[in-house]
């Protein structure tokens, strides 16, 4: 059985890092991705898919909710974490993130800054669905 994949998609170098440095512990494919474009090539290129993608839900040019509408389509199956240093409460204020948009087992949310422990159970969680 081929490993699962986990695609990050944060514009701050430091948090790729980070995480992907917490994931290594999990023996998961970790794709690291600091724009949209990025994230659409791994999309629309990953023949064994994505099985999940971490996106932070601010990004300078769009936002993560965003860029998952368009590449949902390319990895139907693919679940989601989004992270944000904003609480879920102020996300909503700014249409950013709706409580409705989470569904737990397929999209998820975690506010920074986040244990390294919260981060694994969730993507495990994730991966498990």
């Amino acid at each position: 059985m081929d490993a699962q994949t986990v695609l990050l998609l944060d514009d701050d170098l430091n948090t790729l890092l980070a995480l992907h440095a917490i994931l290594e512990r999990t023996h998961v494919n970790v794709i690291e991705c600091e724009n949209e474009t990025c994230a659409k090539n791994w999309c629309a290129e990953a023949t064994n898919g994505i099985d999940v993608m971490v996106a932070d839900v601010v990004l300078p040019t769009t936002n993560g909710p965003a860029v998952v509408k368009k590449l949902k389509p390319l990895q139907p199956l693919m679940r989601l974490l989004f992270i944000s240093g904003f609480s879920l409460a102020e996300l909503r204020r700014r249409s950013l993130l709706r409580e409705e948009d989470l569904a737990p087992g397929r999209v998820e949310f975690l506010q920074k800054p986040f244990a390294p422990e919260t981060f694994i159970a969730t993507v495990n969680t994730l991966l498990r669905a």
